[in-house]
């Protein structure tokens, strides 16, 4: 087991405080307390990370923002989702205009799922997402991305759920919710109003995200049987395979404004499970075979 390294915690978590919040400037005093770092500490670590570029400090009021260096890291890590993208733009379009919803992109970088792109028009009971936003890859969120995944990465996805650890009843229904997605080839989530649980518009507030994500962690979120009745959901999200058999990217639909039955869910999901095959051949991606990760039966 690797050894807990706290430097470089203290400076993922000052770097994702001021990603989370680009357009503020915060100073020495704020970052320790909304970090809770002691202040020696943070100054010899600001101090470097702007000598190198990854953080500007304004010189009047002694405040700090993300630096230039920090440009071609970002560019370096996402030219290749960027590239993916824009085989996407249209499909997407074309998607969002057919059935009156939002469709986003995202794609899982690190433990975070970041939107590279929004096709559609902003509607009622639909999150206000932009792009460059980030959301922790953590249960509930992400199951469309971990059901091609390994047992192993399966697991250390369940355990980075917030809040209380997930009981071993919760860990077998995340797990088959992941074996229910791979099957199907998409994922289903109710809306999570639905559940008593505020999520769809807020997330803009990355510090509000992770205790509403530990809320929804405990409920019913993914929908494994459609049954007879209608049902309120949240979103449908389908991958992108590339040329490695990986999830590359995820269309999500957002924005459902009535209440759907089994039937209306597998015919949208068809369309949507169209449009990323189409994606996924225009990448020269490949879906992976079912038996590989040995996640199914």
């Amino acid at each position: 087991m690797a050894r807990p390294a706290p430097a470089v915690d203290r400076t993922v978590a000052v770097l994702n405080l001021l990603a989370a919040h680009p357009d503020t400037a915060f100073s020495l005093s704020e970052m320790c307390r909304r970090l809770d770092i002691n202040k020696a500490t943070a100054h010899a670590m600001l101090t470097a990370l702007a000598d190198s570029g990854f953080l500007l400090r304004n010189p009047r009021d002694k405040s700090y923002t993300l630096g230039p260096a920090l440009i071609a890291l970002g560019s370096a890590a996402a030219a290749r989702r960027l590239e993916l993208v824009e085989f996407a733009r249209a499909p997407m379009q074309a998607l969002a205009a057919a059935t009156g919803l939002q469709c986003v992109v995202s794609s899982a970088m690190g433990e975070e799922i970041v939107f590279l792109a929004v096709a559609g028009e902003v509607v009622p009971f639909g999150p206000h997402v932009r792009v460059g936003q980030r959301i922790p890859l953590a249960p509930p969120i992400g199951t469309v991305f971990m059901a091609w995944s390994l047992p192993d990465e399966v697991d250390t996805w369940l355990h980075r759920a917030a809040g209380s650890p997930l009981t071993e009843p919760e860990l077998e229904r995340f797990r088959n919710g992941v074996r229910a997605v791979r099957r199907r080839g998409y994922s289903v989530g109710l809306e999570p109003d639905v559940l008593g649980v505020r999520l769809g518009q807020s997330l803009d507030d990355h510090e509000a995200v992770p205790p509403l994500l530990a809320e929804l962690s405990h409920t019913s979120y993914l929908m494994d049987d459609f049954g007879g009745s209608t049902h309120r959901i949240g979103h449908l999200a389908a991958p992108v395979f590339g040329p490695d058999e990986r999830v590359a990217m995820v269309l999500t639909l957002y924005g459902f404004q009535k209440q759907l039955s089994g039937t209306d869910i597998d015919g949208l999901a068809a369309r949507l499970t169209g449009t990323t095959r189409e994606i996924t051949f225009a990448v020269r991606g490949r879906h992976p075979d079912l038996r590989v990760s040995g996640l199914l039966d």
